[in-house]
């Protein structure tokens, strides 16, 4: 028979047995979660085991291979499995009841779900040429557009044959460059303006494949925006070193 000191140890052992914690007793859920459209494992999926109140009871994540192991400590409460990862349809299994120490092997297919935002408004500012044009049309000036320029100013060699080109009969040009461009209105020289500078001179020196849009002020409009440098009438010449924002596949060039 055993002795009292050896009765008194095994009496001890099991009552340290019986202190064991119960969260030491746990059940195992394994396997691989992966792309419901694709069967690839997807890494880094949150596995979670919920109560059916919505507490946790455990959680993990999935390896780059898709695979976990979840240990889960429902001291015998059923419960569920929460399967979520960002770009994925959030998944929960059915409502499992395992005993103390079961071991479940399960996979997750789990479906690609498009990210919300909030919405983005983007609004573009428009360019200065974009205003300058704007502008020029709000106050009625006789505006040669950009359309127009486009369809003529590769086929020109220099800028009085780009106005020749427009086919408008308000201009006399001269067969020599050290004459002023003309109204025929009032037989005296027009003012040349550059990206809005003023020109002295005859004809600029400018590449017309350079030229954006053009602008004919009459006399009246001429001396509200140039006073008397430009009291004979004026023609505006914009060019394309501040933008040249047209869709020509959508808006294609064509002379008025």
């Amino acid at each position: 028979m055993p002795t009292a000191g050896l009765r008194l140890l095994l009496a001890l052992l099991m009552a340290v047995a019986s202190l064991a914690p119960a969260a030491a007793v746990a059940q195992v859920i394994r396997g691989t979660a992966r792309n419901a459209a694709t069967n690839e494992p997807l890494p880094n999926v949150r596995i979670m085991a919920l109560s059916l109140d919505g507490a946790s009871l455990g959680e993990t994540y999935a390896n780059e291979a898709g695979r976990f192991l979840l240990r889960v400590r429902a001291r015998s409460r059923p419960f569920t499995i929460s399967v979520t990862r960002i770009g994925m349809k959030p998944t929960l299994s059915n409502t499992l009841d395992l005993a103390a120490r079961d071991t479940l092997d399960v996979d997750f297919s789990v479906a690609e779900e498009a990210v919300r935002t909030d919405t983005v408004r983007v609004r573009a500012e428009p360019g200065l040429n974009e205003i300058r044009l704007r502008e020029a049309e709000r106050r009625g000036w006789k505006v040669f557009h950009p359309r127009e320029v486009a369809a003529i100013r590769d086929r020109v060699l220099n800028f009085e044959d780009l106005l020749r080109a427009t086919g408008y009969t308000g201009f006399i040009l001269s067969q020599r460059r050290d004459e002023c461009v003309r109204s025929t209105r009032t037989n005296r020289c027009l003012l040349l303006v550059l990206d809005g500078v003023p020109l002295a001179g005859s004809y600029p020196n400018i590449n017309p494949r350079d030229v954006y849009f053009l602008a004919l002020l009459s006399p009246n409009q001429s001396m509200v925006q140039f006073g008397d440098r430009g009291p004979n009438g004026a023609i505006v010449i914009y060019t394309r070193a501040y933008g040249d924002k047209l869709d020509f596949d959508k808006d294609p060039p064509a002379l008025r």
